[in-house]
């Protein structure tokens, strides 16, 4: 039997008075290309920063290919295969591609904070960081800064900053929030070459783009999973148009 990329079970965070998710299960199986959609506020960045480590969950666990890791660190999730970007960018805009990469796989090899003549001299991971630059098309641009790029390169960045770490699930929030039709289409077109060996939660609002991705889709309202199915399930069932599509 496979065992699950990602099983979430019975979990639940709240913030004061605010339920944020109630009682969220899912099973992504691996390989499978799943979205998650639904209003503003119905839970799914807090939904992520849980399965993260970014927050801890009230209640519930959170297991990544069979392995507990409910109560684990983000850096000890990010070395068992769990990868992320982020809906806000979070990057060092004075620094390089390059360094931003190489920074990120230091952080997943357990390392820390170190100066760029330094890393120069690590010539596997420095190769590593150029090998993600090329593949997301930003080979070309490694040595300048992050604040001379334009918001579409930076998200490639991001993704780059990602996908360097070789994880095994990687959670995408909102991929092509804010970015052009033209750079829509790239980021398109790089999610689209990730292999199946890597699985895919995406939370993303161009819907044409996220549809045609997604195998299966999750709908939240109100920090609550109200469907879940496949495209064809999802579209035509009414909650889905009564809660996130409009009437």
């Amino acid at each position: 039997m496979t065992v699950p990329a990602l099983q979430i079970s019975n979990l639940a965070k709240r913030f004061g008075g605010l339920a944020a998710t109630r009682n969220v299960s899912l099973t992504v199986m691996p390989g499978e290309r799943r979205l998650l959609i639904g209003p503003n506020g119905a839970g799914k960045t807090t939904l992520f920063n849980q399965i993260a480590g970014d927050f801890l969950p009230d209640s519930g666990s959170i297991r990544l290919f069979g392995e507990d890791m409910t109560r684990l660190p983000t850096p000890t999730r990010v070395k068992m295969g769990l990868g992320r970007t982020y809906q806000v960018l979070t990057l060092f805009p004075h620094d390089t591609l390059v360094h931003n990469v190489a920074l990120a796989l230091l952080g997943s090899e357990g390392g820390g904070w170190v100066a760029f003549g330094a890393l120069a001299s690590q010539r596997e991971r420095l190769a590593r960081a150029m090998e993600a630059l090329e593949d997301v098309g930003l080979g070309h641009a490694a040595y300048r800064r992050v604040s001379e790029t334009s918001y579409g390169e930076r998200r490639r960045l991001e993704l780059a900053m990602a996908l360097a770490q070789k994880p095994k699930v990687l959670l995408l929030d909102e991929p092509l929030a804010g970015l052009s039709a033209d750079e829509r289409e790239t980021v398109r077109a790089l999610l689209e070459r990730i292999p199946r060996d890597v699985t895919i939660i995406l939370i993303e609002h161009d819907m044409d783009v996220a549809l045609a991705f997604a195998d299966r889709i999750t709908l939240l309202h109100f920090g609550e999973v109200i469907l879940e199915g496949t495209r064809a399930e999802v579209i035509a069932d009414p909650r889905t148009r009564e809660v996130y599509l409009g009437s």
